[in-house]
């Protein structure tokens, strides 16, 4: 018997659910934080939201970061494997290939759903929450502003989403009911917590191959390089001053 098929399983539903709530918990503290802070600091100023929600999206990620940190540190090795925390089970081009395979064809799919698809129904140049943030920050914003923000998009946000999502809720629900519900229920957890509505479909897309790349791969660690690579892909498009997709 291996030793982690003679550890008990720690990563339960519960866990997993639980994994959420703290991720909203620390988002809601981080905000409440941020606000009262710019409040007493600067008093007679109104901050613009979107640098509040940078601020806050930037601190509530990086308490997360922190507290799955230590619960997984503490939960030892084999805990490491249940949240796919491990090498990819095929071979590195193998896993980059597919990486880069599924990067290209979801971005596809997003780009006939924004560009071509509700431009059809009469909505035209709908863009996602980050990119309002990354729009207002590279015209109003200085070196820190945007410093933070690449940060989040490029590392933080990355990182915790999938932790989160896929390491944590995904696996968890996966023991118990078939990997095609477990992406499913992730995937549609994971998209209302994003905006405006009208782009869930794109975030869902994103959601299901990122949970797919995990279950291919057998690696968190690849979901989280799709996820980096597609955050990328956006940040490069808004420096270019072409349209933003998301």
């Amino acid at each position: 018997m291996t030793e982690t098929e003679a550890a008990p399983q720690q990563l339960t539903i519960k866990r997993g659910i639980l994994a959420i709530v703290a991720m909203y918990a620390c988002q809601l503290v981080a905000g409440t934080v941020i606000s009262y802070a710019f409040k007493l600091t600067n008093p007679t100023h109104q901050m613009p939201i979107e640098i509040i929600g940078l601020a806050s999206t930037l601190l509530s990620g990086i308490l997360v970061l922190t507290l799955f940190w230590w619960d997984i540190r503490r939960s030892g090795k084999p805990f490491y494997l249940e949240i796919g925390l491990q090498p990819s089970k095929v071979t590195k081009s193998t896993g980059l290939l597919l990486v880069f395979a599924a990067l290209a064809s979801s971005h596809f799919l997003a780009w006939i759903y924004r560009s071509l698809i509700l431009p059809a129904y009469g909505y035209e140049g709908i863009i996602g929450g980050g990119s309002k943030m990354f729009s207002f920050i590279q015209t109003n914003g200085g070196p820190l502003e945007m410093f933070g923000f690449l940060l989040l998009a490029l590392l933080v946000g990355p990182i915790m989403e999938e932790v989160v999502f896929r390491g944590y809720l995904q696996s968890s629900l996966a023991k118990k009911i078939p990997i095609w519900a477990a992406v499913l229920i992730t995937s549609i957890i994971f998209t209302v917590g994003h905006s405006p509505m009208i782009l869930w479909p794109m975030y869902f897309l994103y959601s299901v191959v990122w949970g797919w790349i995990l279950i291919r791969t057998g690696s968190l660690k690849m979901a989280i390089l799709i996820h980096i690579l597609s955050n990328l892909f956006y940040t490069v498009i808004g420096f270019a001053g072409w349209d933003l997709l998301a």
